[in-house]
């Protein structure tokens, strides 16, 4: 059996975890949750990568357990079928942003979004997701119950009113993301009402915009800048970047190198598995190298650069002032921005006064004009898709919990979540938590214990710290208020460190300021 992704590449299903998963809890799965006498075994959040790499795990080592995903969107696919806007694409190699069982089938470095797309929806065939898939259905509340030991969600139809109905779960797992995926940030602009053209936040990109001359100016030069200026050049916009800040872009090549390379000596498996670990300490390494050396990172995306553009370009535009990797660096296959860029596209670097009319006038008194303005501004954070959370009635702020391994919070029970890298692929450290949350439930099981809840032994240590802090992404700074807090000393410290997380999460010990306890008598 095949899943057709494009017309021309295949994932063969033959011999996947759908051949050796049983059958026996999807009846159930499909009709459980609906009162607390027959209650889900699992209940995961999210249809995206994280949610259905956890799906993947979950039939893979519970064939019996009922469980369900639920996404509140009409689809499967998390941002790659949210987000519509020309040329979306991953900003993470697929070798090591894909699943680690089911091999990327692209030549690609990058992912386009409907590849993408289709890539995971047959990982979810494959973990018989599909069989088990509720989408328009939206959390509004999550309710913990320690007399019953459930979980009480509250779930509805996001395109009605109905005031929805209860899913009951012993467990839920939130891979929701960290961001509203219905809105992104966008500022007040001064004068924006007096534009006379249309005014458009990448994630709101309307279907059907005609852009065929049309002068677009794209406020911002993160990784949706980067990625939307050379597609808007090439579907035959006028397009300009405007940055406050320039931004650090590395070229690389489109199709994956590594990958090819590693095909041609070893059997496909082993080939991606390979290439997944090439892929991890190569940018690992040129992570440590951007943080402690960053003149020689620097001095190479300088180098690669010159290609396109002239070394007066690249002072005037693509000189940060911070190190690599104190934010994303973005990546631009085969230099497609530059491309642009050569090929007429523009860069400006100025802070905006005002709108008009006829579009932006920048603090220097120059003149934009604009049919269409871009606000790719960045992401509004979102925790748990803005469910509210309670435990035996009492209301509880995410943002005053402290976190867990990054995977759990304190004192809250059966509940546990995914956050992935910020600086390195999602996926990478989304399998781990994956992995770690299958570890715990399978102690949970075997001593006959399926309560769990991670509880800080040492209460003089700090807790005053949030997740992510030492990232300065703006969506950070804006609102990393909403992060949930962390502490100053491991299991309650979260970090971006693949290496230190092999150890902490992906081997980690779930007895380690975990309490176990019996599920109370039905």
């Amino acid at each position: 059996m095949q899943n057709n992704l494009d017309g021309k590449s295949t994932i063969s299903l033959a011999g996947s975890a759908r051949t050796g998963v049983a059958r026996t809890g999807v009846a159930r799965a499909q009709a459980g949750g609906q009162s607390a006498q027959s209650p889900l075994d699992l209940l995961i959040v999210g249809a995206g990568i994280s949610g259905i790499d956890l799906a993947h795990h979950v039939a893979k080592n519970f064939p019996d357990w009922a469980w369900q995903v639920i996404d509140k969107a009409d689809d499967l696919g998390g941002t790659w079928h949210t987000f519509k806007y020309p040329g979306i694409r991953s900003d993470s190699d697929m070798a090591t942003f894909g699943f680690p069982f089911l091999p990327w089938p692209h030549p690609t470095t990058l992912g386009r979004a409907p590849d993408i797309k289709n890539y995971i929806k047959a990982a979810a065939a494959n973990a018989g997701a599909l069989d088990r898939l509720r989408l328009n259905t939206r959390v509004d509340r999550l309710s913990w119950d320690s007399q019953a030991g459930l979980w009480k969600v509250a779930v509805s139809d996001p395109r009605s009113d109905d005031s929805g109905h209860t899913i009951y779960a012993r467990r839920v797992h939130m891979a929701t993301g960290y961001y509203k995926h219905e809105q992104g940030y966008r500022p007040d602009f001064p004068g924006e009402e007096d534009f006379a053209g249309t005014i458009i936040h990448p994630q709101e990109w309307p279907g059907g915009l005609e852009v065929v001359g049309k002068r677009i100016v794209v406020v911002g030069s993160g990784a949706t800048a980067v990625t939307l200026v050379p597609a808007l050049h090439d579907e035959g916009a006028k397009v300009t970047m405007l940055q406050r800040t320039p931004t650090w872009i590395g070229p690389l090549p489109a199709r994956d190198v590594i990958s090819a390379i590693w095909k041609k000596i070893l059997p496909e498996r082993a080939a991606y598995t390979a290439t997944r670990v090439n892929h991890s300490i190569r940018d690992m390494a040129q992570y440590v190298i951007a943080q402690r050396a960053p003149f020689l990172f620097k001095s190479a995306l300088w180098a690669m650069q010159r290609r396109w553009l002239s070394p007066a370009e690249i002072r005037a535009h693509f000189r940060p002032s911070y190190r690599p990797w104190d934010q994303r660096v973005c990546k631009a296959p085969d230099g497609d921005i530059f491309q642009a860029i050569k090929g007429g596209a523009q860069v400006v670097t100025a802070r905006i006064d005002r709108f008009v009319p006829e579009g932006i006038v920048l603090d220097d008194g120059r003149l934009l004009g604009a049919d269409i303005i871009v606000s790719a501004t960045g992401l509004d954070l979102e925790i748990f898709g803005s469910a509210t959370l309670e435990v035996d009635g009492r209301e509880v702020d995410p943002a005053e919990c402290v976190t867990y391994r990054g995977l759990m919070l304190a004192d809250i029970p059966n509940l546990s979540f995914t956050t992935g890298y910020i600086n390195a692929s999602w996926t990478l450290r989304a399998d781990m938590v994956s992995k770690y949350m299958v570890k715990v439930w399978q102690r949970a099981d075997r001593v006959g214990q399926g309560i769990f809840r991670p509880v800080p032994s040492n209460r003089a240590q700090e807790f005053n710290g949030r997740m992510m802090e030492e990232l300065d992404a703006g969506y950070i700074k804006r609102s990393g208020h909403k992060l949930p807090r962390q502490g100053t000393e491991d299991p309650w410290h979260y970090t971006q460190n693949i290496i230190r997380d092999y150890f902490d999460v992906e081997r980690g010990d779930v007895t380690e300021e975990m309490v176990f306890g019996a599920v109370p008598a039905q």
